[in-house]
């Protein structure tokens, strides 16, 4: 180091240029703001050492070295950068940096000053260029010729980064002697591209190490000048091991939310047919044959929820893989716990995510499933309240289509789909001039109306159902022999009662409660797919009498009954006929409970507009009308009100 060396500091954002001077008395600071005032100030006067920030005004720092290196090739040049990127670096070294300091790494005046002592005192260029890529690079940086021979180690040694334990035996050797030929050739490929191009070349190439598998990019750059006649490069080896992880991760959620989109806009039009479809039968050839046009799926089908069920007996079907439901059919009782099965047992939703791998599949399924390149497979129960219909299952020859967002989407839909079944149902009964009567016998403890008639000693009678919120039922109840008191006490403690408040109280003792339940026998009938005409409750047991579909499966309604009620059984069965009336008879049949005066109160009301919003008149104009006091009105009004909706609702 010269005794007081000359240092130009090229750069115009900082005060750098005097601090440094001040801090450091052996050394003599030329501040410049230009790469232009660089170069003057290099031919006007000598200077020691070039430390130059690589953001210029009017250039930057690797094209201010590489014209200093053409009038001055060992002149020490320090490359100052923020940046940090391997570009830059690549570039300065190609152009014969002597030190390169991203500035992140310069904590102080002293740190700049040993580096820039260094570099003054410096004697070797290669020493001055493995210094530069040591502090540029924290990764592996190799010499390679253009024939593909390993020259020099220059940064390390990383050695998990590596195919050899010692990284001194790569010197001398060829990319074929390291690499399968396919790579090694791609590799060669490369050197040649960068060495054609004069700028910074980048790939990326995967690696087999001893922990696996890791992605590496590749930055090359040329060296400049020739070794021994032969072009070379600089190779920066970086491990992007996890960005690629990261970036594979992305992708797969980017298709998994395409695919999710895909299952939702199909879904939303399976819905839509639902309004179309008049029949169980129409509704689940609709919904299969909708979910394999969308290309999703290869194969679907629907299946019946039996207590003797034995294999699968596909209700709908859709598609086909190579006769694959026709094969899982022929197995018969061999097929065992399949997943179609499981899912109308248990309720939920059945997965199979991978085949090779599922435990859900039978060896026989299984077989069968990989020789047709099966992927994965959904089954979904179709339910309504505690009941469930059957199941709809799809199979696919791709991997990802059923993630959890996916089968949330499902799991709605197979309850749509169980709504559906059971509005059609019961549109056929309402439809229908024919009916199936049904009469129970439970004799289970645990029922409500069964556990508060023998506790109370009493009879309570379903009046009527209306439907609540959470899939609960209002149930109105008429207690006899039983003070309200009392009768209000044990249905508020029967479990399944979430709240319950007394209605009436009448005069021959007998009381009207609203309880809202989360289960009972009228439920579980209604959920079966039964519409409930009386429910009666005395010591002992309840009888239950309920209408169903000329067409329905009585066996198997009795079956998910029982499935609750086990002390139950049916004690009846009767065809019953509903006669179909005209519109004049069923106005008839409203107003012939009426009395005369009731029924003129009521005309009267209407036409002048009592019920209108806001009201046309007001009771007392009406009964000063018809020249009656305003009390009998509204006697009048409340009795005929109240025999118009019983005969609508009872």
């Amino acid at each position: 180091m010269p005794e007081t060396a000359v240092v130009l500091l090229v750069e115009d954002q900082t005060a750098y240029a005097s601090d440094f001077a001040d801090a450091c008395e052996d050394v003599t600071v030329r501040g410049v703001d230009t790469a232009a005032e660089a170069r003057d100030r290099i031919e006007d006067e000598p200077v020691d050492c070039v430390v130059a920030n690589y953001e210029l005004p009017d250039d930057d720092g690797v094209s201010l070295l590489e014209s200093v290196r053409e009038t001055h090739p060992d002149l020490p040049f320090v490359l100052l950068t923020a940046a940090g990127s391997e570009r830059v670096a690549s570039e300065a070294v190609a152009a014969n940096v002597t030190d390169y300091l991203p500035a992140s790494t310069v904590d102080d005046l002293d740190a700049l000053r040993d580096r820039i002592v260094a570099a003054v005192e410096s004697q070797s260029p290669e020493d001055d260029r493995i210094q530069a890529l040591t502090t540029a690079f924290p990764d592996v940086a190799f010499l390679l010729d253009e024939d593909g021979y390993y020259r020099e180690l220059l940064v390390g040694p990383n050695t998990a980064a590596l195919t050899v334990d010692d990284p001194a035996e790569l010197a001398g050797t060829n990319l074929h002697d390291q690499f399968p030929d396919g790579m090694a050739d791609r590799f060669l490929d490369h050197i040649h591209a960068t060495l054609a191009s004069g700028g910074v070349e980048t790939m990326e190439y995967p690696v087999e190490l001893d922990d696996g598998e890791h992605w590496f990019e590749a930055r090359t750059t040329p060296l400049g000048r020739a070794v021994e006649g032969k072009e070379m490069v600089v190779w920066v080896a970086r491990d992007v091991t996890d960005r690629r992880e990261r970036e594979r991760r992305l992708e797969r959620q980017h298709d998994e939310l395409e695919t999710l989109n895909q299952i939702n806009k199909v879904i939303q039009d399976v819905v839509h047919g639902l309004v179309q479809a008049a029949t169980r039968e129409e509704i689940e050839q609709m919904v299969c044959d909708r979910l394999v046009a969308s290309g999703l799926y290869e194969l679907a089908w629907t299946d019946e929820n039996e207590m003797s069920r034995q294999g699968l007996s596909p209700r709908a079907r859709a598609g086909d893989i190579d006769g694959y439901l026709d094969t899982l059919v022929d197995l018969g009782d061999a097929i065992g716990g399949d997943p179609a099965t499981r899912s109308m047992e248990t309720g939920e939703i059945q997965v199979v995510q991978n085949v090779a791998e599922s435990t859900l599949l039978t060896g026989a399924i299984r077989e069968e499933a990989l020789g047709r390149d099966i992927e994965s497979g959904i089954s979904i129960p179709l339910s309504y309240g505690n009941t469930v219909y059957g199941s709809l299952s799809l199979v696919s020859t791709r991997a990802g289509v059923f993630s959890e967002r996916a089968q949330s989407a499902f799991e709605i839909l197979g309850e749509t789909i169980g709504f559906a079944i059971n509005a059609a149902k019961n549109r056929k009964l309402l439809l229908s001039d024919t009916a199936v009567e049904l009469e129970l016998r439970v004799t289970d403890s645990g029922g409500v109306l069964l556990d508060i008639a023998e506790r109370l000693n009493c009879t309570c009678h379903l009046q009527g159902l209306v439907p609540a919120p959470e899939g609960h039922l209002l149930h109105y109840v008429r207690v006899a022999d039983a003070s309200s008191r009392r009768a209000t006490e044990a249905l508020t403690d029967a479990d399944p009662v979430e709240e319950c408040r007394l209605i009436s109280d009448e005069d021959d003792g007998d009381c009207v409660l609203e309880a809202v339940m989360s289960a009972s026998t009228v439920k579980r009938l209604v959920e079966a797919g039964a519409v409930v005409q009386s429910a009666t409750a005395t010591s002992g047991e309840v009888r239950l009498v309920a209408e169903v579909p000329q067409e329905a499966d009585v066996r198997a309604i009795v079956d998910t009954f029982q499935s609750a009620y086990a002390e139950s059984e049916l004690v009846g069965k009767r065809t019953v006929d509903r006669p179909i009336q005209t519109a004049q008879e069923f106005r008839q049949s409203l107003t012939d409970p009426l009395t005369d005066r009731q029924e003129m109160v009521l005309r009267t009301a209407y036409f002048a507009g009592y019920y209108d919003w806001p009201r046309g008149s007001t009771a007392e104009e009406i009964a000063e009308s018809l020249d009656i006091a305003s009390a009998t009105l509204h006697y009048h009004l409340r009795k005929a009100q109240d025999e118009l909706l019983g005969a609508v609702f009872d």
